[in-house]
């Protein structure tokens, strides 16, 4: 079967697969609805913190990591993670050779390479991207699903932010991104890939990208509900933000609310039990 090559600008040439005809027969799974952690560092969390998503999710869900050689078997090296792998529930990929995802910027340059979307993929049309420092809260009444008329949702920035959200903690629809990447390129050093994802599917016809009031009981980063389906962090857990984070009240409240966030934190969650933080911080 011959395979069609494609320039993907700052990569090597990577190849485009066939059109393929998928017959998924019985699964219980839906191949249209994916979430993608990816993570090169081999991190004791990554195992338990993807069962996590998986137990809150919709069980139709899909799950997708692509890492190292050594996060990959890290992830192997859990029995619960294999046992969703053999069931079809999860793949374990690579990340490609040519591509990384080694730091901010190689992030952003991962997630606006129309390959990846368009490819790498097919044939998912909703995507739900995590990262290890966001998190979705088992006592939250929400629903993924009832978020799938957005183009884009993520933590709002501001209540009075137009477009979109972080992209750390995000529901992404597939199709309406492809439509951005195959007319506009993203310049190496510009805005983070959620700030220039989101400004342009802003202006596709008839967007539908939750605004900075409709995001806040999504996700919450600095601003948003008090019982919000999920939260992002920043920094890989070691950033938090003062406004949701900067009293002993409001983090007593968080981990009442949503205990399972304490496995994003990079540090000892006992020292944000005392009283002698400082009452605002970042």
């Amino acid at each position: 079967m011959a395979f069609k090559f494609v320039g993907i600008p700052g990569n090597s040439f990577l190849p485009e697969l066939p059109a393929i005809e998928f017959d998924y027969g019985t699964s219980p799974y839906n191949y249209s609805k994916v979430a993608l952690l990816i993570e090169n560092r081999p991190l004791p969390m990554i195992a338990p913190l993807t069962l996590h998503f998986m137990s809150v999710v919709p069980p139709e869900w899909r799950f997708q990591f692509m890492g190292s050689n050594e996060s990959v078997d890290m992830m192997k090296n859990s029995a619960a993670i294999m046992r969703q792998v053999e069931a079809g529930k999860m793949d374990l990929t690579y990340i490609p050779s040519n591509m990384t995802t080694n730091g901010g910027e190689a992030i952003s340059q991962f997630l606006t390479t129309l390959w990846v979307y368009e490819t790498l993929l097919q044939p998912a049309e909703w995507l739900l991207v995590f990262q290890t420092d966001s998190i979705l809260c088992a006592h939250s009444l929400d629903d993924l699903d009832s978020w799938l008329q957005y183009d884009w949702v993520g933590a709002p920035w501001s209540t009075e932010h137009r477009y979109g959200g972080n992209g750390g903690l995000s529901l992404r629809r597939v199709s309406s991104i492809i439509q951005v990447l195959r007319h506009q390129q993203r310049l190496e050093g510009s805005e983070p890939e959620d700030v220039w994802l989101t400004e342009r599917l802003g202006h596709l016809p008839n967007p539908k990208v939750a605004n900075g009031t409709e995001a806040q009981t999504f996700s919450v980063e600095g601003i948003g509900s008090e019982t919000p389906m999920g939260y992002h962090l920043g920094g890989s857990g070691a950033i938090l933000s003062g406004q949701k984070w900067g009293t002993l009240e409001k983090r007593k409240k968080i981990f009442e609310y949503c205990p399972e966030i304490k496995m994003c934190l990079s540090m000892d969650v006992e020292s944000l039990m005392g009283e002698t933080c400082n009452e605002e911080w970042w």
